[in-house]
């Protein structure tokens, strides 16, 4: 394909170059020649266009002028990429955010905190749109009210996991989902780690939020480390077996990250002032709670505002990194 592009300047002119013209170029053998002079045949390619113009899904090939910089100079790029809302901006920084499936509530937090306010300060997130880690960061970039990037193991037209279908639709409306695989391809084991070296590739770095010693992530963060980005780990406790992936790829010479800020320190991101006027359920919730663990139904007894207020007002306060959640309904505050 390349040399073909090259030879010939544009693909237009591949299309359009005469069957002689094409056996002129040597590197063609006998077999591609006859692929290639099949395909200028079959029109189907025109229906095929119309119908991803009516669903609204754009391609990009490896030669388009819009296909991503950082990913055309991967090992193996894809040869093409298909778009159901927007690509990442090549300006500014990308971060990939994977980790478990089956995570732990901690992981859900640290997700959704860490995609929440790297989002608020420009940071673009993407990730897989997995359940877990992956769905808790497009959530956290989302309510932070920025654009965030699913690359699908998947075609772009399937929704997978289906208990995403309203996170897949927002993320299109709100950046894009993204997939080198035809748009009606359905999910298959073997296509997901394929997928994540585009994830690392459209990403300056990936931050690891937790993982077993063998998983997903862990392939995520080798691709990232052949693509020479950087390998980021929000470090766990010994002995826990979503911590393990994560401690050694530490020992092995990743960057363990503390907080957002570590990240935005790294890449050099003064962070901006974000005005938000304390409400007054969020004052009085801060007022109820201490360093010491408290439950939620003495929080509630405390204030006069209903459970399902208070219940906001908590998620609210996690968000903005004000508390945390110790055990189940147990929160205190963070100073």
């Amino acid at each position: 394909m390349r040399q073909l592009y090259v030879s010939f300047g544009n693909a237009e002119a591949v299309y359009k170059a005469s069957e002689q013209e094409l056996k002129r170029s040597h590197f063609l053998t006998e077999k591609e020649f006859e692929l290639l002079r099949q395909a200028r045949q079959d029109q189907q390619w025109e229906l095929q266009w119309e119908q991803l113009q009516k669903r609204e899904i754009q391609v990009f090939t490896i030669f388009h002028e819009r296909f991503p910089k950082r990913l055309s100079d991967i090992y193996q790029p894809p040869k093409c990429l298909y778009v159901k809302g927007k690509l990442p901006k090549e300006s500014g920084i990308s971060l990939g955010i994977v980790g478990a499936r089956n995570c732990t509530s901690y992981g859900k937090d640290m997700a959704r905190m860490f995609a929440y306010r790297l989002a608020e300060q420009g940071v673009q997130i993407i990730s897989g749109m997995a359940k877990g880690i992956d769905g808790w960061s497009h959530q956290g970039a989302l309510e932070a009210g920025a654009d965030t990037f699913a690359v699908l193991g998947t075609g772009v037209e399937v929704c997978y996991p289906t208990s995403h279908e309203a996170l897949y639709r927002s993320i299109q409306r709100h950046g894009g989902v993204i997939s080198e695989l035809p748009v009606f391809t359905k999910a298959m084991p073997q296509f997901f780690p394929l997928r994540n070296r585009i994830i690392s590739g459209l990403s300056h770095g990936i931050l690891v939020v937790e993982a077993r010693e063998k998983s997903g992530s862990l392939i995520t963060a080798d691709a990232a480390l052949e693509q020479g980005k950087d390998v980021f780990v929000i470090p766990g406790r010994i002995g826990d077996e979503l911590s393990e992936g994560c401690n050694r790829l530490i020992r092995q010479g990743a960057i363990p990250v503390l907080s957002p800020q570590d990240i935005l320190e790294y890449y050099q991101i003064e962070a901006k002032e974000i005005e938000t006027e304390e409400s007054q359920l969020e004052k009085c919730l801060l007022a109820c709670m201490h360093i010491n663990p408290t439950h939620i139904d003495n929080i509630i007894a405390r204030t006069n505002f209903s459970p399902t207020e208070v219940m906001k007002g908590l998620i609210d306060l996690q968000k903005k990194g004000k508390i945390e959640e110790v055990g189940r309904n147990y929160y205190r505050r963070k100073f």
